[in-house]
């Protein structure tokens, strides 16, 4: 009996590893990066701010610029820097290998978002871990029921109760444990390091 448990997960895991290295992930990475230096950091900007809900500080923490930066780049009033100009770029192909899901992004890119992030939408940014991991201890409370050992059974029984008491946890945390605001200084002067006039 424990053979085959055994069995089954390895199985699981070869499959998930051959699924992961697939040829046409390699070939829609090389797609995106001919996207993204094909278009203006004004437009990738665009892209990020819809992206985002038209959230311009979150776009802003992950850009580790200030809020009026990046509305000015992205309105055209102002042009951003070399430096600042791959940097748009570099968050832009995360975004799109990421398919275009800014919370993704912002759980990569984002130190301040990213602990709680994690913890509220893994199974939404892991949907594979997460089924697959409830889904073998559903199994293994089956086979701990159907071998007379009850008490094993009630505890992988209790392990999804679990995750979803801990995901409403997390869910109020994530509510009341919101990022700070950025300080703009750059309200009525451009940042010289990330921002030149055209």
């Amino acid at each position: 009996m424990k053979s085959k448990v055994l069995y089954i997960v390895i199985i699981a895991l070869c499959i998930m590893t051959v699924s992961s290295c697939s040829k046409d992930e390699s070939e829609k990475r090389i797609e995106f990066a001919k996207i993204v230096e094909s278009r203006t950091s004004q437009d990738l900007l665009n892209d990020l701010y819809v992206g985002s809900d038209a959230d311009v500080e979150a776009i802003a923490r992950i850009m580790n610029v200030t809020p009026s930066s990046i509305e000015r780049i992205r309105n055209g009033e102002t042009e951003p820097t070399a430096q600042f100009e791959e940097r748009i770029r570099e968050v832009s192909l995360y975004y799109m290998q990421n398919d275009q899901s800014f919370s993704k992004l912002q759980s990569i890119v984002d130190p301040e978002y990213g602990w709680y992030d994690f913890i509220l939408n893994f199974p939404f940014h892991h949907p594979w871990w997460f089924w697959l991991g409830n889904a073998m201890l559903i199994i293994l409370g089956f086979i701990a029921g159907y071998n007379n050992l009850e008490s094993l059974a009630i505890v992988l029984g209790l392990i999804p109760i679990g995750e979803l008491i801990f995901g409403c946890v997390a869910w109020i945390t994530s509510l009341i444990c919101s990022p700070d605001a950025i300080q703009d200084s750059y309200v009525d002067s451009i940042n010289p390091t990330i921002e030149q006039i055209k």
